[in-house]
């Protein structure tokens, strides 16, 4: 494999050999060497799996004037490193800025672009980050691979905030009649009626004004699916993928699968059972015969399932559906994992002290290292701050003398 060079400029370059590139060799500039050396194994695998390289690398550019964003997002979009999930972004900005000029993409473009989100097309504010951050990033690859090109990412330029309307924007959009978009965070908590009436609906309760009831698919299936997202925290689609001998009775663990991978890369993490997750599992299992390959849930195996983004769909419409039915507004199905983690940062053990810290939530939750998800998924309810408070004012004082 070939080693990376540093040129006078600070930037790192490396040279690649392929047959269909021009000339048979191409170099490509990084920011740094470890980019460089990481670009270069991703393509031996390439060449060792036997695929060509994107076809704009084998064709020498045109003129910086005559390039189109088309073409721009067309290579990032190829060229594998592009997240699954943004190429349905890069489609809607290849139909809604394809046609411009790479070399006219500049900053003044960019902010016209930018309220043309806002105004015409009142997206949120994290919708138009999306659209912005994939633009970037496509500019960006495309500039690595064509040094010589005298340009600058406009996206580099734009102010942190660049998303939000201001309030001239917001003063546009009303006056079209529309409000202006703001992200909502979630921060819903399951009060303790709810959750009594949410475990009554799952086990086949009925209203008496709506005698006819929810149809639970797979019996006490859904049950059991909401108690673990509940008390565990797992994500919806590492519960429901679950395969029976990753869950371990007697060892009272999960191993589960993270959902949540940079470009598919696959890890696992152990989730310790809670009491709650343990009974409701044996309960669920008792009646379950399984072998050890079986899906530990039937939904990955209904009529109609074509892939894991069908059973994501129809789990969250079943859960909407069941807190509707008893009179729950508000409440997603993602908002369970965000209980979860509330009850996992208020666990005492007997001596009143808290039973985990932080960097074993981190662990349980399928975070990094010094993450601050936690922090962000918190929502403490303020009758139990209260209450706490109380109970500890109310509390006799220790005698004198006594630490």
């Amino acid at each position: 494999m070939a080693k990376p060079r540093q040129k006078p400029s600070g930037k790192w370059e490396i040279a690649l050999r392929h047959p269909a590139l021009p000339g048979g060799r191409k170099y490509f500039s990084f920011d740094s060497e470890q980019e460089a050396v990481e670009y270069a194994q991703q393509w031996k695998l390439m060449k060792g799996a036997g695929l060509q390289p994107p076809v704009a690398l084998t064709q020498p550019p045109g003129p910086a004037s005559s390039v189109r964003l088309v073409r721009v997002l067309g290579e990032w979009s190829e060229s594998g490193f592009a997240a699954p999930t943004q190429i349905g972004t890069l489609k809607k900005l290849s139909q809604e800025v394809g046609s411009v000029k790479l070399a006219e993409a500049d900053y003044t473009w960019l902010t016209g672009y930018l309220r043309q989100l806002k105004v015409d097309k009142n997206l949120s504010p994290t919708s138009i980050k999306q659209r912005i951050q994939a633009l970037g990033r496509a500019i960006d690859e495309y500039l690595r691979h064509h040094p010589g090109l005298q340009l600058a990412s406009p996206v580099r330029l734009l102010p942190r905030g660049y998303s939000r309307y201001s309030d001239a924007e917001a003063k546009l959009v009303v006056a079209k009649g529309q409000q202006p978009k703001v992200n909502v965070e979630r921060d819903r908590r399951l009060q303790p009626d709810e959750e009594e009436k949410i475990v009554r609906v799952l086990s086949g309760y009925e209203r008496p004004d709506r005698p006819r009831g929810l149809q639970l698919k797979g019996g006490n299936a859904l049950l059991t699916l909401y108690l673990l997202l509940v008390n565990s925290g797992l994500r919806l689609k590492e519960a429901y993928t679950l395969r029976r001998h990753q869950v371990d009775m007697d060892r009272k663990v999960m191993r589960v699968q993270c959902s949540k991978q940079w470009r598919g890369a696959v890890s696992w993490r152990d989730v310790p059972m809670r009491p709650e997750v343990h009974a409701a599992l044996a309960d669920y299992l008792a009646t379950r015969p399984m072998l050890p390959q079986a899906w530990l849930f039937p939904f990955m195996e209904e009529e109609g399932v074509k892939g894991e983004k069908t059973v994501s769909q129809r789990l969250s419409f079943r859960f909407r559906l069941a807190f509707e039915y008893m009179g729950i507004e508000g409440l997603h199905a993602h908002d369970l994992r965000h209980e979860a983690t509330c009850r996992w940062l208020e666990l005492k053990d007997a001596r009143g002290l808290w039973l985990f810290r932080l960097e074993e939530l981190n662990k349980i939750m399928g975070w990094k290292p010094g993450s601050v998800m936690a922090q962000r998924y918190a929502s403490f309810r303020a009758e139990d701050l209260t209450a706490r408070l109380w109970e500890a004012a109310v509390a006799p004082a220790a005698p004198a003398g006594v630490a």
